[in-house]
């Protein structure tokens, strides 16, 4: 059986027989060997492109989460929370049982964080010049 592929700026991008690809002559081409989906044609040969796997994103527990800030701080924000609406949607999220986990490095994460900062900053528990290290403390998922 012959083989195509759909190649789209010189990368394989489907493989098959001819009649289990799409009508576009224009993207097929007959081709030597096997290439994979995400191979590269180089000078006539398939070459097996270098894929970087994606870092792992830190995440952590609820728990974990919550243990990230100190006694002082974690005491100040659950305080805080009845009069702080921001404050208690960012911790109803961090509570709710179907939650497995927090992606520190989402943004909403982070601005949930950088608010959770800024109120401690004005309750005078951290100082604004701590600011900074705490975020990158926390968002990092380093306990203290």
């Amino acid at each position: 059986m012959l083989n195509y592929a759909i190649i789209k700026d010189n990368r394989c991008i489907a493989t098959g027989a001819l009649n289990t690809l799409p009508d576009r002559p224009d993207l097929i081409e007959r081709i030597n060997g096997v290439p994979q989906v995400g191979d590269v044609l180089e000078n006539g040969e398939w070459v097996t492109a270098s894929v970087e796997p994606e870092p792992e994103r830190p995440r952590v527990g609820p728990v974990e989460f919550k243990l990230l800030f100190t006694s002082a701080e974690r005491l100040t924000l659950k305080e805080l929370r009845n009069t702080d609406a921001a404050l208690a949607d960012f911790f109803e999220i961090i509570e709710d049982p179907r939650l497995q986990y927090v992606d520190l490095s989402l943004g909403s994460t982070a601005a949930g964080v950088d608010h959770c900062i800024s109120l401690l900053i004005n309750a005078e528990i951290i100082a604004e010049s701590e600011a900074d290290t705490r975020r990158e403390q926390i968002l990092s998922g380093t306990l203290l």
